[in-house]
């Protein structure tokens, strides 16, 4: 019995800790030229606003954001040396520039620059920016998903396209808004709670409880 219950904890911890990909955007093919830090159009507070759904409940952990160093002064870009900190936000799928349902400021876990070459043969250097141990339970639904990355100095970082046809939003948020025609990359990482599963679980303990009770009688 006590061999049962452990494994029943096993898979209830199994459940809730194994994070993955919820939502994966795909591989990048090609550079936006969106600005997603300081520096571009002017202004200091570009955001990248991608459009996801959950199409059931989900338990979010993190989330993982790729941009590409641009820099028209250097070709390799500016890298990383004056990265503070990446902002982001939840907000409704009835408008993405609404409210934010759920947000945060945290300084992200960065890789190392590595060289991305698009389709059309340009190269540049790219970061992956993780954030990760966040607890937020999301229920099934249309939702956006913003980001900003904050730098103490000017930097160009722009956000990677994939090919699927999937509009995706633009803006300052002093006024400047414009339309990307192809889904950002970004993933969505945690794990989709599973009552059935254990509730099954749980009901094979209870009858074996049971069974078990009958025999010592």
């Amino acid at each position: 019995m006590k061999k049962i219950l452990s494994m029943f904890v096993f898979l209830l911890m199994s459940a809730s800790v194994n994070a993955s990909a919820l939502y994966d955007s795909g591989q990048a093919t090609k550079n936006s030229y969106k600005c997603v830090a300081e520096g571009c159009i002017g202004s200091t507070e570009w955001w990248v606003i991608s459009e996801f759904t959950a199409d059931q409940d989900w338990d979010i952990t993190g989330f993982e954001f790729f941009a590409t160093d641009f820099n028209d002064t250097n070709p390799n870009g500016v890298g990383l040396s004056n990265y503070l900190s990446t902002s982001w936000e939840i907000i409704s799928g009835d408008d993405p520039y609404g409210a934010a349902l759920y947000s945060g400021t945290t300084k992200a876990s960065t890789s190392d620059a590595y060289s991305f070459t698009d389709r059309f043969n340009d190269s540049f250097d790219v970061v992956s920016f993780l954030i990760s141990d966040l607890e937020i339970q999301l229920e099934s639904g249309t939702y956006f998903l913003a980001e900003h990355h904050d730098f103490s100095d000017e930097s160009q970082f722009t956000a990677l396209e994939t090919n699927e046809k999937q509009t995706y939003y633009h803006t300052d948020r002093a006024g400047d808004r414009f339309t990307g025609d192809s889904t950002h990359v970004v993933q969505v990482i945690g794990t989709v709670p599973e009552p059935a599963l254990i509730a099954i679980f749980g009901l094979g303990l209870i009858g074996l409880g049971f069974s078990r009770k009958k025999k010592n009688v």
